[in-house]
């Protein structure tokens, strides 16, 4: 009921031991069980022990009361509108899918877990009672939608606190019922059985279906137990204390980024000298200056700058491509001056041609344009063609 997974146990008779794997509702009252014989042979109308996995139900019950502290949470935290949509309650985790149009943010989460956990902590009873359908809901009882009930329901409600935490807070000083829902599932007695409750995923189940995964009880120490660890470990390889991780953490990104500054212009310098051998490798091709070059440890930026310096050099009838590889691709800029383009040569015309050799393409204005590849391996050979594009289409 309410999404929750199957008891499983052992069937014990004379001269017969079967595990049950599942138990599943056949329809009213009749329960299904999904056996595996280990031992003899079952027969029909024998006298069986049945004995449920008691560790396992517990477990499926902190998870199943705590589906119940969620969908109350979510009303509290995020309005009405925010419904049950569906959900799983195993014994090591739950699911719960809930109607919202949009992402929860961080300290909604952190909301919704401090509602759940105060409630737990708060330690009040679970009420459970038989009533008639009609009197059930109309005493405020949620029923799931497209769910099938029968006239007499079970109704589960919180808000009353245990004897302890009444004695402790005097009669009348709770906030009344915050939970009142059908159900036929296995629950708790009082919510600080539960123990802990931790939210670990939220994200999209469908549209305007949101999706809740939490822990509780052991899983959950368990989960903060391992975060601990690891944030012990993270703390201990950045040479600080787990307090001041993010501090650290912070301090490294900005020496991380000064170094990459650093290395950046190192690149640009790099290739600037490497640049101003190759300017006077500039040939002339029916009277245009066309120069071709493949810029090691260059970026982008860097290949548009040299692209500048060719075209200071060469203001007039200058035609240069610039490849380069970064990531294992091939890139290519392509630069041309004004009085070409009206002869037919254009920058995007010419990287296109350049890059459909390296399996590829792109595109850009006239005068500038830039292109990607596939295949660095046939980077030289595509820029070695420039010319002959140049002698081709120059009008």
């Amino acid at each position: 009921s309410g999404g929750q997974v199957g008891d499983r146990g052992r069937l014990l008779g004379e001269g017969v031991r079967a595990s049950v794997r599942d138990t599943r509702k056949q329809g009213g009252q009749v329960i299904g069980h999904i056996v595996r014989v280990d031992e003899g042979e079952l027969q029909v109308g024998a006298r069986v022990e049945a004995q449920v996995d008691a560790a396992r139900r517990r477990a499926t019950a902190l998870n199943h009361s705590a589906t119940h502290l969620l969908h109350a949470a979510l009303h509290h935290i995020l309005g009405p509108h925010a419904r049950q949509a569906g959900s799983l309650v195993a014994p090591d985790r739950l699911r719960f899918d809930f109607t919202h149009p949009e992402a929860l943010t961080y300290p909604q989460i952190e909301a919704i877990e401090q509602y759940v956990n105060d409630k737990i902590l708060d330690n009040y009873e679970l009420e459970t009672t038989q009533k008639f359908l009609k009197e059930a809901l109309d005493g405020g009882a949620t029923a799931l939608f497209g769910e099938k009930y029968g006239e007499i329901v079970r109704n589960i409600q919180m808000g009353d606190p245990s004897p302890t935490l009444r004695q402790a807070q005097g009669a009348g000083s709770g906030e009344g019922i915050f939970s009142n829902e059908l159900c036929g599932g296995t629950h708790v007695d009082e919510t600080n059985d539960i123990g802990i409750f931790m939210i670990t995923s939220e994200g999209s189940a469908a549209a305007g279906i949101r999706r809740i995964e939490a822990i509780t009880g052991r899983e959950a120490f368990h989960q903060l137990q391992e975060r601990r660890r690891l944030l012990n470990q993270v703390a201990q390889k950045m040479g600080t204390s787990p307090e001041k991780v993010v501090e650290r953490a912070e301090a490294l990104n900005e020496a991380i980024n000064d170094l990459q500054k650093q290395i950046a212009a190192l690149r640009q310098n790099m290739a600037a000298l490497q640049f101003t051998n190759v300017l006077d490798e500039t040939a002339k091709i029916s009277e245009v200056n066309v120069l071709t070059a493949h810029v090691r440890e260059a970026d982008s930026d860097t290949l548009r700058q040299l692209a500048d310096q060719f075209r200071t050099r060469y203001p007039k009838m200058g035609v240069i491509v610039l490849g380069t590889v970064q990531n294992e691709k091939p890139m290519m800029i392509a630069a041309v001056t004004e009085d070409l383009i009206g002869r037919g040569i254009k920058a995007g015309d010419l990287v296109k041609f350049v890059a459909q050799q390296v399996g590829g393409g792109g595109g850009g204005k006239p005068t500038l344009a830039q292109a990607g590849g596939r295949d660095a391996s046939k980077l030289d050979e595509a820029l070695a063609s420039v010319p002959d594009w140049v002698k081709e289409n120059l009008k």
